[in-house]
């Protein structure tokens, strides 16, 4: 199977490049990062494309780059906000952290999707990634509602090709204070490598326009 995971310069998206790539799966990254993603690509002995996929002109420009035959997407966010406690923000700040938020998570997906989405052979995958658990009534909160809108949405068009498309997204049982099902959970970052790679296997073929929550045994509401 022929992979790309965007993000490959963040820790997740090396985390699940290497899942993907141990499973026995051609992986290729890509990432904006040119130094962070040259050292993921050299550690996975795998290629690389340096590309923000935020930017339309980069994206449009890199298109030729990419794999022009795969069978699965996993779409990382990389944003560019580092972020802070909200309270101290002052009216840029807060403009930047959504606009962060957006273009990373939301925009570059659908970026992403539209200039390369036609490389996906019939009966793909594509799988978009919330890394975190966002608190109500945030940047990350709201733009999480509209990755999973939009993923519901795309299910019906990518549906006439056999192409299933879902979000993974962390749950609340994901946190530190959460001890879960078992004594010794796996990190996070494993977990959600763990069920983006399921979601492109047969045996998940029934699901899709869906945001499947990463949770060790918690609901994704509970109060």
């Amino acid at each position: 199977m022929d992979v790309l995971v965007t993000g490959g310069d963040t820790e997740l998206g090396r985390t699940i490049a290497e899942s993907f790539r141990d499973a026995g799966h051609n992986v290729v990254i890509s990432g904006a990062r040119r130094d962070d993603l040259e050292v993921a690509a050299k550690e996975l002995e795998i290629d690389a494309i340096v590309c923000d996929t935020t930017d339309p002109a980069g994206l449009a420009q890199a298109r030729t780059e990419f794999p022009h035959h795969l069978d699965t997407i996993v779409h990382v966010p990389a944003p560019a906000w580092a972020g802070g406690d909200p309270r101290t923000y002052t009216l840029d700040d807060t403009a930047s952290a959504w606009r962060s938020a957006l273009d990373a998570t939301v925009l570059s997906a659908v970026l992403l999707v539209q200039n390369i989405g036609d490389h996906l052979r019939s009966g793909g995958a594509i799988v978009t990634v919330v890394p975190d658990n966002p608190r109500d009534g945030g940047a990350d909160a709201a733009v999480k509602a509209a990755l999973s809108n939009w993923t519901a949405g795309q299910a019906d068009y990518f549906g006439t090709r056999g192409i299933t498309i879902n979000t993974v997204a962390c749950g609340r049982g994901a946190e530190p204070s959460y001890d879960g099902l078992s004594t010794t959970p796996p990190p996070v970052a494993a977990e959600i490598a763990r069920l983006a790679l399921f979601l492109t296997t047969p045996a998940a073929r029934h699901i899709t326009g869906q945001t499947v929550h990463v949770g060790r045994g918690a609901l994704a509401n509970f109060g």
